[in-house]
Parts: structure tokens; C-alpha cells; sequence
């Protein structure tokens, strides 16, 4: 299967400090690839690597495009979006201008109907203002707004994180969703989450890729057990 996106030799940093070296990677299309590691290895530095904030050198390709020196607003029209782990929001804004700004006027409406597909709630909240939505609903929002562009691949950082087990019980099945209509990429420390949903792992300590291969095989031999451990 083809890849979506193609990491080779990566290293990147803040400033004068690298974090992330060597790091290469693939997510095939039509598949959920975990980023796994504990706090601290970098896995949201690598993100905002892809997404063209931080320095960097190695190469990035996405599909057959190297986007390697990219900033984030080509990237993102390119088809590759970002959902960060806190999802902010425009205060006075309604949920329903929050996804016609992220669809940039093209196909709104379309747009706006595909998220309320994935999230109900989004649908009964669309003219509720998004300031006011919980921790979960403002999750899915993000994943709503990251949707409505069509994307290709799907970067999310820990979307489960800090949510509560009721709201993470439609998180799962919705992101599951998501490889219908896109690939994506998951920075998750929750093993069973990352069974759950993912395809294949890959493990990051210290900015190096230690481990990757199927996610059910990492889990089976204790791999995934031994490197996430506190």
C-alpha cells in the first residue's frame, strides 16, 4: 500500500537544542499509525516538525510531494491538518463558525454535515457558542474542524487525553471512522486506545524511534508494555 506520508532522517529541535534525531517513518494510506512514547520523547515536537513550525532537516514527503521546507498554512492546504492535544476555541464564536472558518468557504455546507455525521452533539450544538462546549465536546470539534477540509492525513495528538471514559467511548469509534475518509497519525500513551485503533506502532524515547512494527504484535511480546512504563 502506498504511503501518505514519508518521513526520512529527520532531526529537529527549539533553537540551538535538537530533540528529534534520525526519525523515519511511514503512514500508508487508509491506515491509523500510533506515535507512542512517554511524556517528554518528543512526540509533539514531531508533530509540529511536520507541520512546518519548528527547524528541521531530513526529508518529509507527503504522498509524492516533498513538503519538507513547507510552512503550516501550505501544509494544511496540501491536505495534511494538525488537531493538537488542547483544543482552543474563538470565544463568541458558535460551534457552526468554527467549522466554516476551518473549511475555508469551500463546500461549508458539505463540510459542516460530515462533522455532525462523526458527532452527533456537533450537530445539536452548531449554533451554541463553542466556548461553552465540555472538554470532550470541544475534542471533537477540533476533529470536526480538521475533517472539513478533506484531508489526507490526520496528525491528533492524544485525543483522548484528560477526557472523560463516556466521551472517550465515542471518541474510539469515531476516529475508527476517520480511516474511510483519511489516514491518520496518533500520538497516544493509552495502550489499549492505541489496540483499539491503530494498525502498526511506532515508539519514540528520547527523540529516537526505538520500536515499530504491528501495534497487536508490540502488545502481545510486552514491547509496548516495557517502553511505556512509568
Amino acid at each position: 500500500m502506498s504511503a501518505v506520508l514519508t518521513v526520512s532522517n529527520l532531526h529537529a529541535g527549539y533553537g540551538d537544542t535538537t530533540v528529534l534525531r534520525d526519525v523515519s517513518f511511514e503512514v500508508p494510506a487508509g491506515e491509523v499509525v500510533c506515535l507512542m512514547g512517554r511524556n517528554g520523547a518528543g512526540k509533539t515536537t514531531l508533530l509540529k516538525a511536520l507541520m512546518g513550525m519548528l527547524r528541521k532537516t531530513g526529508t518529509v514527503l507527503l504522498g509524492d510531494e516533498d513538503i519538507t521546507s513547507w510552512k503550516g498554512h501550505r501544509i494544511n492546504a496540501a491536505g495534511m491538518v494538525w488537531v493538537p492535544q488542547e483544543s482552543s476555541v474563538f470565544p463568541g464564536l458558535t460551534v457552526r463558525e468554527h467549522l466554516v472558518i476551518a473549511q475555508r468557504g469551500n463546500n461549508v455546507e458539505k463540510g459542516i454535515a460530515q462533522a455532525a455525521e462523526l458527532f452527533p452533539v456537533l450537530g445539536e450544538r452548531l449554533e451554541q457558542e463553542a466556548q461553552t462546549l465540555s472538554g470532550g465536546e470541544r475534542k471533537m470539534l477540533g476533529i470536526g474542524q480538521a475533517l472539513v477540509v478533506n484531508p489526507s492525513l490526520i496528525l491528533m495528538d492524544e485525543p483522548t487525553e484528560g477526557v472523560a471514559p463516556v466521551v472517550v467511548q465515542e471518541l474510539i469509534p469515531a476516529i475508527a471512522l476517520l480511516r474511510e475518509r483519511a489516514s491518520v497519525m496518533l500520538v497516544e500513551q493509552n495502550i489499549d486506545t492505541a489496540i483499539a485503533l491503530g494498525t502498526r506502532a511506532y515508539v519514540l524515547e528520547h527523540g529516537v524511534i526505538v520500536e515499530s512494527g504491528d501495534v497487536n504484535a508490540l502488545h502481545d511480546d510486552g514491547t509496548l508494555a516495557g517502553r511505556l512504563a512509568l
